[in-house]
């Protein structure tokens, strides 16, 4: 091509080359100007060639494209060949899609000289592009809003190129997530187990696979995915929608579960029609009947419940149809033509527009049994409740036994020593009762026998073979009697009170509900039988001493205000006797209560068997007793009280002793003393006391100033309480002398009260108030700390004295600890042990309580020392003496007083003094108030005295002077 122009060479050829072209051929200079267009490319832009040459090219190009344009025409005038896609647009304004190969055009040297654009019209492609796009555009919309799960997938990667909304919102991943996965993430199936699937499908000719996909909270999904290829933009792709079927499969599970359990159920489960024919019936209904199913289905209601006719049934279908649902007991036939107690509940159900009858029904045989024993319960405990009589209790119990258990005859027995008595049995034959009634129980006697002594259930099935039932064979099978089950009645603690027996006529064993009543009515009429018992012990307890089985107080009182009324209506004298043990107190102080208790025992009974019948003997309590005699005088109360004194005085052998008692006894009359029993109970109290402030072991009739007396004791005690407070209390001291040479041995500190109005009142009156009334311990500590202060000022005044004796009460020791007392006194006072000795009771000596031997021996080695006073008068053993550490003992003045005339003192006060020797104890004898008496008491060895023969007792001061006098 040469310089001077493009299509210089040859233009001919040139031409006919070009205008053949079906594409269209336009040649631009560097400027744009068209310098050349086939007819091809002036069709296309709609002119004539020839009005083409000069134009610019910007006139035919669609203002969108114009970029396009200079871009080219650039790039073309750097020497760059081009291929693009612009918008041309038609002299008549219509635009087109053309794709333009444009190639530079250039001279020798290489300078640009335009460019030559080949042009072809592609509307009709861009068309079917902009349809593919709009078809891809709805695709991806209808893919995007579908309610079903889609996921496109690559079949060779197994990359998730895109999830819809339903997709992301089941699997719970967002689109980003899901632009990262894969789908071997969400399929948990490995790839052994997804091609079995894939060949089962095959082989089921299914168009769909069953796999688990995992969802992004980790749940595993069962779902059926749906899968066809597809193109998308040219890229072969699998289009796959997922169905979850997990519900569908756990609904399925669960229906196939509820129809297995209504299959298994243990209900009946029925569905009847309008018609009242049974179209469908469960497992547990052909269990019910006895029947199998096909026997059932299709058949008539009323078949099975005779009781129910047609016009029954078409009411019952109305009720049914207003109200909800009905529970009703009826019952129902089985196989056997047996009756089936049944609870129902039924209700109506709409199906596949059919209306039925649902019927759930359980067979309450066992219920209605139960229930039946447990209102046998409720009545027999509510009865009991009501205070109803032991027989109508159980007869009630075993008539409720013989409507539940039909077949059975019941029999109660109650067991009194070692025989049992028909208590209840209203079904058995009267002639088999009369005959076995008071039979002896044994190893070997029928049941019921055998059941009490062998104290266990006996069951006979058989009673034609059973040995037990040898002698009562005959009589039993020929009142038709062939099975017994015996069990025994037992008590709470055991003990068997009866027994419990069912007898059938036929040969049989028990059943479990047989053995559950046989379990009830046993130990119900085992709480009725102990019931009874209570209530005997409770009225026991209520009017009789529990000790001596006397009447108490409570009885008393009744029997005496009932015997007043028969006393003031028939005009007969009454007498009231209170009797008191005397020295009770120190026996069962002493010897133990345990002796003490049968000590009133043997009392209780001497009394009751020294009076009438028609005589009321009571113990009020204590050592306490009271007899009313009615229609009894003066002369006869005098009487019967000989008989009591004479019968609590007789000797009683107890545990290697002999018990000595006596007592002393008050009467009081009706009319004379008192027309209540209040009134003769006190008045015959205080005559007591006086028989026992007269000695004792005797009685005494009320008199009308002893109410003065007894104030007076009342008045005594008060004033001897203020008198310890005030210091009215003195002591006086009796020297003890040694028998042989008159030696000062010691002092005995005697408790004297001076009152200001009463002057000097004897211990004799105010001592029995004080043990009485407890105020013994204060006065008994007033005298120990007394004597020791005594003692210590004599010793500072310069006068030593060689010791003194204090007595010590009983109840010091059981209430205080007297070794604590005595070193507290002899410390207060700056006094040695050895110048105390305490005085002790025979009865603390027999005392067994650990306590007081620990006290007494701790004394012992505090070295003070310990004498028995009134040795002899009371349960004197030498075994104490050994095993207490005594030094002295005191020879009681009452075996001193008669020395010169009786025999018997004599022998007594010698045995004593031989005790003391034998013992290396010091005797001092008391009261000794003749030469005579002394003369005696030397002759035997006795190496102590005290007595009016020496000296009175005197106060502190008199003592010095007597003292004084005596060393002078």
């Amino acid at each position: 091509m040469h310089s001077d122009g493009v299509g210089d060479d040859n233009p001919a050829l040139f031409q006919r080359l070009i205008e053949q072209t079906q594409c269209g051929v336009w040649m631009l200079d560097t400027r744009g100007h068209t310098r050349f267009m086939n007819a091809r490319m002036a069709q296309l832009l709609g002119l004539g060639q020839s009005r083409m040459n000069g134009r610019v090219a910007a006139d035919f190009v669609d203002p969108q494209s114009l970029h396009v344009l200079d871009d080219c025409l650039a790039r073309s005038g750097n020497g760059t060949a081009v291929t693009e896609e612009m918008q041309l647009r038609r002299c008549d304004g219509v635009s087109f899609w053309a794709e333009a190969s444009i190639s530079p055009v250039q001279d020798d040297a290489g300078h640009s000289l335009g460019s030559a654009w080949f042009v072809s019209d592609i509307s009709w492609r861009k068309a079917a592009e902009i349809e593919v796009i709009r078809s891809e555009r709805t695709f991806r919309e209808l893919f995007e809003r579908s309610q079903a799960i889609k996921l496109m997938i690559d079949p060779h990667s197994g990359e998730i190129v895109a999830a819809n909304a339903s997709a992301r919102h089941f699997y719970g991943y967002s689109k980003e997530e899901f632009d990262q996965l894969n789908i071997k993430q969400i399929n948990v199936l490995d790839e052994a187990a997804i091609r079995q699937e894939m060949a089962r499908a095959q082989l089921e000719q299914r168009n769909y696979f069953v796999f688990r996909h995992r969802l992004k909270d980790g749940e595993v999904r069962e779902v059926e995915v749906h899968s066809n290829p597809v193109s998308v933009a040219g890229r072969a792709l699998l289009y796959s929608i997922i169905h979850d079927i997990d519900r569908q499969r756990r609904a399925e599970k669960e229906l196939r579960r509820i129809q297995f359990l209504v299959e298994q159920a243990h209900l009946a489960i029925a569905l009847v029609d309008a018609g009242g024919r049974i179209r469908y019936a469960n497992a547990g209904t052909a269990r019910l009947l006895g029947r199998l199913r096909a026997d059932i289905l299709g058949r008539p209601l009323k078949d099975f419940c005779p009781q129910l006719a047609v016009a029954d049934w078409q009411a019952q279908w109305r009720r049914l149809d207003i109200a909800i649902d009905r529970t009703f007991r009826t019952e129902v036939l089985g196989a056997e033509g047996q009756t089936i107690a049944i609870e129902v509940q039924v209700s109506q159900m709409q199906f596949d527009g059919e209306t039925f009858l649902v019927a759930y029904a359980h067979d309450i045989g066992e219920q209605l049994r139960a229930e039946g024993l447990l209102n046998l319960q409720h009545k027999v405990l509510e009865e009991q409740a009501a205070g109803f009589p032991l027989d109508q209790v159980l007869l009630g119990m075993v008539k409720m036994l013989e409507q539940l258990v039909p077949e059975a005859r019941c029999s109660i027995l109650l067991l009194q020593g070692d025989r049992l008595f028909h208590c209840i049995a209203p079904s058995l034959p009267r002639a088999f009762i009369q005959a076995v009634d008071g039979l002896t129980i044994g190893p070997e006697v029928g049941c019921c026998g055998s059941a009490a002594f062998l104290n266990r259930s006996v069951e006979v099935d058989d009673i034609a073979t059973d040995a037990r039932w040898q002698d009562y064979q005959a009589l039993a099978l020929a009142h038709g009697l062939r099975a017994c089950w015996s069990t025994p009645i037992r008590a709470s603690d055991g003990r068997v009170l009866g027994t419990f027996a069912l007898y059938f006529g036929e040969a049989r064993a028990p059943d479990a509900f047989h053995r559950k009543v046989v379990d009830t009515c046993t130990h119900l009429a085992g709480i009725a039988m102990e019931h009874r018992e209570a209530e005997a012990r409770v009225h026991s307890l209520a009017f009789y001493d529990p000790l001596t089985s006397l009447p108490n107080r409570a009885l008393l009182a009744d029997r005496v205000e009932l015997a007043l009324l028969a006393a003031q209506r028939d005009g007969t004298p009454l007498a009231l006797m209170f009797l008191d043990l005397d020295r009770f107190k120190t026996i069962n102080d002493t010897l133990g209560h345990a002796v003490g208790d049968r000590l009133l025992q043997v009392v209780a009974n001497r009394l009751g068997a020294a009076v009438r019948e028609s005589d009321t003997v009571c113990r009020l309590g204590g050592d306490e007793f009271v007899l009313l005699l009615p229609a009894c005088d003066a002369e006869g109360a005098a009487a019967v009280a000989e008989k009591l004194i004479a019968a609590a005085a007789q000797p009683v052998e107890m545990e290697a002793v002999t018990l000595n008692g006596s007592a002393s006894l008050g009467i009081a009359l009706s009319p004379c003393d008192g027309l209540d029993y209040t009134t003769l109970l006190k008045h015959a109290d205080t005559a007591m006391y006086r028989a026992k402030e007269r000695g004792r072991n005797a009685f005494c009739f009320y008199r009308h100033d002893m109410n003065e007396h007894a104030a007076e004791r009342l008045e005594l005690e008060s004033a001897l309480r203020q008198a310890l407070q005030t210091g009215e209390l003195l002591l006086h001291y009796q020297p003890q002398l040694t028998v042989e040479k008159g030696l000062l041995y010691g002092l005995e500190a005697l408790v004297r009260w001076q009152h200001p109005q009463w002057g000097m009142i004897s211990p004799a009156r105010f001592i029995p108030v004080a043990e009485e009334s407890g105020l013994i311990d204060a006065v008994g500590n007033w005298v120990l700390n007394e004597a020791c202060r005594q003692m210590a000022a004599w010793q500072a005044a310069g006068l030593v004295l060689p010791r003194v004796a204090v007595n010590l009460s009983m109840r010091q020791f059981r209430h205080g600890d007297v070794p604590a007392l005595v070193r507290a006194a002899l410390n207060q006072h700056g006094l040695g042990p050895e110048r105390l000795t305490l005085e002790i009771t025979e009865s603390l000596m027999m005392e067994r309580a650990d306590d007081t031997i620990a006290a007494l021996g701790e004394l012992d080695g505090m070295g003070v020392a310990l004498a028995v006073d009134d040795f002899g008068t009371g349960y004197s053993s030498l075994g104490y003496l050994k095993r207490f550490p005594v030094s002295e003992l005191k020879l009681d003045q009452s075996f001193v007083r008669d020395l010169s005339d009786d025999h018997e003192d004599r022998a007594l006060a010698s045995a004593v003094v031989r005790i003391g020797q034998s013992l290396r104890l010091t005797v001092v004898a008391e009261g000794v108030e003749t030469v005579d008496q002394l003369e005696f008491l030397r002759a035997e060895g006795c190496e102590v005295a005290q007595g009016y023969l020496f000296a009175r007792p005197m106060a502190a001061a008199q003592l010095e002077q007597w003292l004084a006098q005596r060393a002078r």
